[in-house]
């Protein structure tokens, strides 16, 4: 009942995976700034190794009941039990989710309160014409520190060694 996918396809056409169905979808990414973890140099015996500096994110998701004519009722239903589920596990860590990827260690789910000024924004936006949906903010995913398929190091110069002699 519960799809990642966008409304519309790029053409303007309605997307096929969501109809009748309640459709998750990424509106927005921001850095989350007040949060900052100061990462430890390491050695590894040859080198010093600088891990790669974190960046916590907020994702902004749209929960949208996208049923269609006489399953507004359905439409509806479907929202409310989403948001009741969501409210008793607004977070997610890998004690009620331990396939979580590697890098991220929590999310925290917390429903977003818009406006008809910024809710006629947001769905003008999206090209769409509204139907029922809740906006929610994911805070602080964390990427970096693990997350990287390389790690960035300086190579320590030994105490003995000479500089430019051949």
């Amino acid at each position: 009942m519960v799809v990642v996918s966008k409304l519309l396809e790029n053409d303007g056409k309605e997307s096929d995976l969501s109809v009748n169905k309640l459709c998750l979808f990424l509106v927005n990414v921001e850095n989350e700034v007040n949060v900052q973890k100061i990462s430890k140099r390491e050695f590894d015996g040859l080198r010093d190794i600088i891990p790669s500096k974190q960046i916590f994110l907020n994702l902004y998701v749209v929960l949208a009941s996208n049923f269609k004519n006489v399953n507004y009722g359905e439409s509806l239903k479907m929202l409310s039990k989403a948001i009741g589920f969501l409210q008793d596990h607004s977070v997610f860590d890998r004690t009620n989710s331990p396939d979580m990827p590697i890098g991220i260690e929590k999310l925290l789910l917390n429903m977003e309160n818009l406006g008809f000024q910024d809710m006629n924004s947001l769905w003008g936006m999206l090209g769409c014409k509204y139907v029922p949906s809740v906006l929610y903010k994911i805070r602080t995913i964390a990427l970096g520190s693990g997350y990287s398929y390389y790690r960035p190091y300086a190579i320590s110069i030994p105490n003995d060694s000479v500089m430019g002699v051949v």
